[in-house]
């Protein structure tokens, strides 16, 4: 439900930015954008940076480092153009539309089906408890 929500975000983010400049859509999907930030997207973070990222580590392989690598910089820099008061212009509002929809599709797509496939049970029964938790 999450990556829905995320990718619909995203979506209309990406569309929103195409509207004239300041306009009030696009003030809107900031708003929504931020509150999707606070509300959700720092849980989520927090979870993947302190149960998943040291599970995935514990491996010792180095494409899973780079994955991992991926992962926090994107998180740094979603934090960064979705946090309150930064910059609000449209190029700013289409990049980060785009980068959680390609964060949101690498998860899915590569880290989580990674995790499935590499991590002994108890470790997702781990990262399942965290994300049950929060």
């Amino acid at each position: 439900m999450e990556h829905h929500q995320g990718l619909a975000l995203a979506r209309a983010a990406r569309t929103a930015a195409k509207a004239d400049a300041n306009s009030p859509e696009q003030q809107k999907i900031w708003s929504e954008l931020e509150a999707h930030a606070a509300n959700v997207l720092e849980s989520h973070f927090e979870i993947e940076e302190t149960a998943l990222a040291p599970a995935l580590s514990t491996l010792n392989d180095s494409h899973i480092t780079m994955l991992l690598e991926r992962m926090h910089q994107e998180h740094a820099a979603l934090r960064a153009l979705l946090s309150p008061g930064g910059p609000r212009t449209a190029e700013q509002l289409a990049h980060a539309g785009e980068l959680l929809a390609q964060h949101i599709r690498f998860e899915e797509r590569e880290l989580f089906e990674l995790a499935q496939a590499r991590l002994d049970q108890s470790a997702l029964d781990a990262i399942t408890k965290a994300t049950q938790q929060r």
